[in-house]
């Protein structure tokens, strides 16, 4: 299970229920309110179609404990190579 972490406001990730394409999410403080992906894979599409580019985000594997951001090619790395 994946969530996504704005790094900027520590706060995580929630699907706003809206059927948009333009931000359908909002910040909850809570990493259990947050919006949970089954896949890597999902969590690094929802950042790059729906989340405000010009802002970090971090996505965290809440079972493995490992995260993910993007580097200078924006292509996401585990956290630790950075």
């Amino acid at each position: 299970m994946f969530i996504i972490q704005n790094l900027e406001t520590e706060f995580y990730l929630k699907h706003n229920g809206s059927e948009s394409f333009e931000h359908p999410y909002t910040e909850v403080p809570c990493p259990g309110d947050a919006e949970a992906f089954s896949s890597l894979e999902h969590a690094k599409y929802a950042v790059t179609w729906y989340c405000d580019m010009f802002k970090k985000w971090r996505i965290i594997d809440v079972y493995e404990g490992k995260s993910y951001v993007k580097n200078k090619i924006f292509e996401f790395v585990l956290e630790e190579v950075m």
